[in-house]
């Protein structure tokens, strides 16, 4: 006879996770879709532009149309979205990068530029030095 007790402990929760993207066959909606952009312009490049033999083309055409979907789904455990890099690698690629020729100028730190017009301030007693040490003491303690 079961107990209670014996089939809460014999029981297996699962959980959905509801930030997940749906998966049919372990991959996404976006995977699909990229397969099959990939393997349309395979179609293509095997029919119409390849310079190559059959043999090679046939290779060629089957690695062009698995590299996306193979690509994303090597990452899809990570943090990384391959769409987001690619469109961040076109934008470094795009953006401007000039630079100046040499080595550059050395950089000296930071320059205080003081005016006559500021006076230092008055310096402070030593009654009030204790007074404001006895009022941050216990500060530190909580």
């Amino acid at each position: 006879m079961i107990t209670e007790e014996m089939a809460a402990a014999a029981r297996n929760e699962t959980y959905k996770h509801l930030e997940d993207p749906l998966r049919l066959s372990g991959l996404t909606i976006g995977q699909y879709t990229a397969l099959c952009g990939t393997t349309l312009v395979a179609i293509i490049f095997g029919m119409y532009l390849s310079p190559f033999s059959p043999g090679v083309t046939i290779g060629v055409s089957l690695f062009l149309a698995g590299l996306p979907v193979s690509l994303s789904y090597a990452v899809s455990g990570a943090d990384i979205a391959i769409s987001d890099t690619l469109v961040f690698l076109y934008r470094w690629a795009r953006g401007d990068k000039h630079f100046l020729p040499g080595a550059g100028e050395t950089s000296a730190g930071y320059v205080v530029a003081q005016t006559g017009t500021e006076e230092p301030p008055p310096p402070r007693s030593s009654e009030d030095v204790a007074v404001a040490r006895r009022q941050l003491e216990g500060v530190w303690d909580t």
